[in-house]
Parts: structure tokens; sequence; C-alpha cells
């Protein structure tokens, strides 16, 4: 089969390599149909972080069962693929807590290479999934793939640093600084605190784009450049660099009501 890998930083290439196959009764086989691009992924091909080449990249997907497992999505369905591998079984799976499953080596993940135990990547005729029948996600009848392929990671990525927040303050404004990597994290932040009700959302980013993105969401846009704004009760952080942690951080309001300066955002995304 194909597999899309970096082979050093900033080359990729197709390589032929072997097909998976089940190991046991709880595996199945997937054919990615829709693969997103992380916010990492950039800063992964330019070799700027600590994965090492050969990456099979592609860590966010929607697929199809090609081999199915008991009891879990049969074949033909369309399925998210989680990119952190997890037995749903183990103690930390039944608290939740699936990124550190006792069952695999730890940071055990899709589209990593040897820092997350090659199991592969995305960007792959066929990718192998163990305990299927807990890791495979069922698609919503009528949802587009392409509009969900970030399910695996970037989106509730975005929805942690709004979500819980906005539950214990409905109503709340919300202060996004985006811009890191290819951006996403931070237009899903926005876009997400808009759908939850938030009384206003306000999103900073140096990417004319990116700003009309958040604009059609119904978000108040600005150019970076100011130090401070609000004081917001919740602020998000997906800038990647100094200057959007220290506009997020103090435009904080703090639990006194006055603005913080160093002591952290409610929510944050790097």
């Amino acid at each position: 089969m194909r597999q899309l890998t970096l082979v050093e930083p900033r080359r990729l290439e197709w390589l032929d390599v072997d097909d998976p196959e089940r190991q046991d009764g709880r595996d199945a086989l997937v054919r990615p149909l829709a693969v997103a691009t992380c916010d990492l992924d950039a800063p992964v091909i330019a070799g700027l972080t600590p994965y090492q080449p050969p990456i099979a990249i592609g860590h966010e997907c929607v697929a199809e069962v090609v081999e199915a497992t008991e009891g879990g999505p049969a074949g033909g369905a369309l399925v998210s693929v989680p990119f952190q591998v997890s037995c749903g079984e183990c103690e930390r799976c039944r608290r939740g807590l699936t990124g550190n499953c006792e069952s695999v080596p730890f940071l055990s993940m899709y589209g990593f290479g040897s820092f997350g135990g090659d199991w592969g990547g995305f960007l792959s005729d066929l990718v192998r999934v163990p305990w299927a029948d807990h890791m495979l996600v069922p698609l919503p009848e009528g949802l587009d793939p392409a509009a969900v392929a970030s399910a695996s990671d970037n989106i509730p990525d975005a929805w942690r640093t709004v979500g819980p927040p906005l539950e214990r303050e409905p109503g709340a404004v919300v202060l996004v600084v985006g811009g890191a990597g290819a951006g996403s994290i931070g237009l899903y932040a926005a876009g997400i605190a808009i759908a939850l009700g938030a009384e206003g959302v306000t999103y900073v980013d140096g990417d004319a784009s990116r700003r009309a993105t958040a604009a059609a969401f119904g978000a108040d846009v600005l150019e970076p450049g100011a130090e401070r704004l609000g004081p917001f009760p919740i602020t998000v952080d997906a800038s990647g660099d100094r200057e959007g942690l220290n506009l997020a951080l103090g435009s904080t309001l703090n639990l006194n009501g006055t603005s913080v300066y160093g002591s952290g955002t409610t929510g944050a995304a790097t």
C-alpha cells in the first residue's frame, strides 16, 4: 500500500509499504477518506519538533471500515479514528484518561513515527485500529466526512478550552488569540464558543483569511498589536507565540473582578 512519509525535514514521499494485518479479534482495518491537517503537522514536517523521521504523516481522519471487529462498527461504516491509542478498559481509560492508556506504551498515537510507537499515519491506504469496538466512533447520518475529520484531535482540543468554562459561566464573553500553525484550533474555539451561546467572542489573529472565517462565525475580529483587552472571564491562547500568550494572560479576568497578568488563562491551547 502507499503511505505518505516524512523521510527527512521538508521532504515527503509516497512509500510502498506492507499492508497492515489484523493481530487479534478486536482489531479493525480502516481506509482513511478525509484527513485533516493538524496545527502541529507543519512544524513536524519542517523539522521543528522532537519527532524524528521517518514519520507516517496524518493523525486526524474519518475512515471507512474495511475489515470490522465483533461489537464494533460494521464494514462500510464511516468512523472517526482518535489519534491516541487506547483500550477503553484499563483504570485510566475508565477514568476518561484515554490519552494515557495503561495497555499501550506511553504516548501511543498515530502520525508521530517512533515517538508515538510507529502505529502508522492516516495518509495511508489502510490503517490497523486495535480495540476497534472502543476506538472507532461512528459518524452520525448525514455528516460530511471532510467537515469532521478534525474530530480525531483539534476539534476536541478547541472544545475543552471553551466548553467546560461556558458550562460554568453560561453566556460569558470569550477572547481567542489564534495563529499557531494552520490556525484551526483557535478558529474551532471561536466557532464552538459562539455555538454554545457566548455573549460575545473576540478573535485576534495576524492572518486575514482566518479573521474573515472568524467574522463569518459571528466573532469580532482584531489584528495583533494590543497588550491587553477586555478583561475577559474566558481566554484562549492558540497563538503559539509569546506575544499571543501575554495578550491572553493580560486579558484574563481574575476571580475578584480585576485583570491579571501572568497568572494563567481559563482555557489554553498550544
